[in-house]
């Protein structure tokens, strides 16, 4: 056999670099570790923005939400993020925008109470409705099954149970459970006391045990913010399985806090959110400009259990 050559053991060693040279090259390290870490950075930031936008652009877009959608924002774009213009301007520049052709395969009523107006999409075709209203306010509509909640049995009560044959909950609706402020309407007027609440979800699935609410008036003197946050895809209503058809709702501010920009705030973010969802309609805006609080009527325009019912 032939004997095997052995190698040579070969010791490295470090050259000998100046210390001025071993600097460069630590900072060129670095240096290089940092592009490579912006270059991950950035197109994780381009994947990431992309996925967001194939998800949202690939929610189907009602065309009624369409032409909302593109008037609505083109009139508000230049005051997104100045809440003071953006709230005192909402009305006049959205008003245009209730005449859009595609409204006309809504059927939009006036109901009228004792001192306002709201507004109702008639349904095309025979259907057993349901009503909600969160804060009462000593309103009468016939023909409807009726679930009422306020945190004021005196008149309310009665009229719910005896007089419309409805359910009455001496509850105030809002975003959260446990002992709140509100703003109740006594004999004499309003007043502010502190008064048991139920979160609007919890309400809706648990309570009156409904899946689909037709219609929903809320008049609760700025406990509405809370409500109008789970209204989104992915809030706590759509978590619970409940649909909701339509809604007239009145948008306080300066109630609990006086001069304050929070309630402006959270109507601006409210509508723009609103606006990226894709799922309700904002219409018929209305600025009381004495009581400082906004009236307006959203329906539901991508849900289909809504549209077979309200859209032509």
């Amino acid at each position: 056999m032939c004997a095997m050559r052995e190698r040579p053991n070969r010791v490295f060693r470090m050259r000998a670099y100046p210390r001025w040279i071993l600097g460069h090259l630590s900072k060129r390290r670095v240096f290089g570790k940092l592009i490579i870490l912006t270059g991950l950075t950035f197109i994780g930031g381009l994947i990431f923005t992309s996925i967001a936008k194939e998800g949202n652009e690939g929610k189907p877009v009602s065309p009624v939400f369409k032409e909302f959608h593109d008037c609505v924002r083109s009139n508000l774009a230049h005051l997104k993020g100045n809440y003071d213009k953006f709230w005192h301007l909402f009305t006049i520049l959205t008003k245009g925008c209730d005449d859009l052709e595609v409204y006309k395969a809504l059927d939009i009523r006036t109901a009228k109470n004792q001192d306002e107006i709201k507004y109702v999409a008639i349904p095309h075709q025979d259907e057993h409705l349901t009503m909600v209203t969160l804060g009462i306010g000593h309103d009468q509509y016939p023909n409807i099954e009726f679930f009422g909640a306020d945190p004021v049995s005196d008149i309310n009560k009665d009229l719910y149970v005896n007089i419309l044959g409805g359910n009455y909950f001496e509850y105030a609706v809002s975003g959260t459970s446990g002992m709140q402020k509100s703003r109740v309407y006594e004999r004499e007027g309003y007043e502010e006391k502190t008064t048991k609440h139920i979160g609007v979800h919890n309400f809706f699935k648990n309570v009156l045990h409904k899946d689909r609410i037709d219609i929903l008036w809320i008049d609760i003197e700025q406990n509405e913010y809370p409500i109008l946050e789970q209204l989104h895809s992915d809030g706590l209503i759509d978590r619970a399985g409940v649909k909701i058809c339509q809604i007239n709702v009145e948008l306080h501010k300066d109630l609990f806090e006086p001069k304050s920009d929070s309630e402006m705030i959270k109507f601006h973010d409210f509508v723009w959110k609103l606006l990226e969802d894709k799922k309700y309609i904002m219409m018929k805006p209305y600025y009381v400009k004495g009581l400082s609080y906004i009236r307006t009527f959203l329906i539901n325009v991508s849900d289909k259990e809504c549209t077979d019912f309200f859209l032509k």
